[in-house]
């Protein structure tokens, strides 16, 4: 088995197709058979099974291609540390960042990087905290900022500050006025919630659970201008983090504190354990720790 069969073996199994593969890979449809071949015969397993449609994998493929992507990551991280020993910061880096957390701590973090490494591509993937896991241990980003509660036998976590959600409501809407109110008193109200793998529609499910319902939902969107754009609207109420809010005031719409439960939550920086961060990683995080007011333990 070599990382040249598991990169011909997993290239089949994202494209679903030999030609394909082949193309990306840029070597001959023959060459990646053989190799496939080649590693059924070592494992003595058959792992792919050629349909009308693609590929389908058996139950010993599917086991491979979950680990085939971890070694390949490794690899990569190998190689990169190897090519990364000294010299100017150049490069790419893939940064994870979660739209809900981007722009509220990561804005002035961002420019100061790329003026301090102006050779290094920063690549921001914005995908939501449950995303994010499988990114990285893919080797697609090697980085990222995430929402409690992160796998923490698998990724070192850099805390960097404690959140909580509050009420978004249009200021025509009976609780605009407001000081506080419990989370009992949302259950009727229609909601307006993030993408299905956000962790924050989680944190509403669950609260809405303590009291044996279901959240009702009038919309969703993966952009928040969108979301408070319906909350205007008097489509439905939305919970949004309270630093996001400091940062993105807008006029027609009220923020009240929820209590009876308080929704918070810990924001962190992650890499994935095992692994040898970059130079330009481990150069981000500890300009983000500092920015941030934490304290780097890398």
């Amino acid at each position: 088995m070599d990382i040249r069969g598991l990169r011909y073996f997993v290239e089949v199994v994202q494209q679903n197709n030999f030609s394909r593969a082949a193309d990306k890979l840029c070597v001959t449809q023959p060459a990646i058979s053989r190799s496939i071949q080649k590693l059924e015969q070592e494992l003595e397993a058959t792992l792919l099974i050629r349909e009308t449609d693609g590929v389908k994998l058996t139950d010993d493929g599917d086991i491979l291609f979950h680990h085939a992507q971890q070694i390949l990551a490794q690899f990569d991280n190998l190689n990169n540390a190897l090519k990364d020993k000294s010299g100017p910061l150049t490069g790419v880096l893939k940064v994870g960042l979660p739209p809900v957390i981007a722009s509220t701590y990561f804005a002035d973090i961002i420019m100061i990087f790329s003026q301090k490494y102006p050779q290094v591509e920063l690549q921001i993937i914005e995908l939501s905290s449950n995303h994010m896991m499988n990114a990285m241990l893919k080797g697609d980003v090697e980085t990222a900022a995430v929402m409690s509660p992160f796998d923490e036998q698998r990724f070192h976590l850099y805390q960097f500050a404690t959140d909580r959600l509050m009420l978004l409501v249009n200021d025509q809407h009976p609780l605009a006025t407001q000081n506080s109110v419990k989370f009992a008193e949302l259950l009727n109200e229609p909601f307006i919630f993030f993408q299905d793998s956000f962790r924050i529609n989680e944190l509403i499910v669950n609260a809405c659970g303590i009291h044996g319902k279901k959240p009702i939902i009038a919309g969703r969107s993966g952009h928040i201008d969108l979301v408070m754009a319906m909350v205007r609207a008097g489509v439905g109420v939305t919970l949004l983090p309270e630093g996001m809010w400091k940062k993105n005031h807008i006029g027609g719409l009220s923020i009240i504190p929820i209590t009876e439960p308080i929704l918070s939550y810990e924001l962190a920086l992650a890499t994935l354990k095992g692994s040898h961060p970059s130079r330009r990683a481990t150069a981000w995080i500890e300009l983000a720790l500092e920015m941030l007011n934490m304290p780097s333990s890398l």
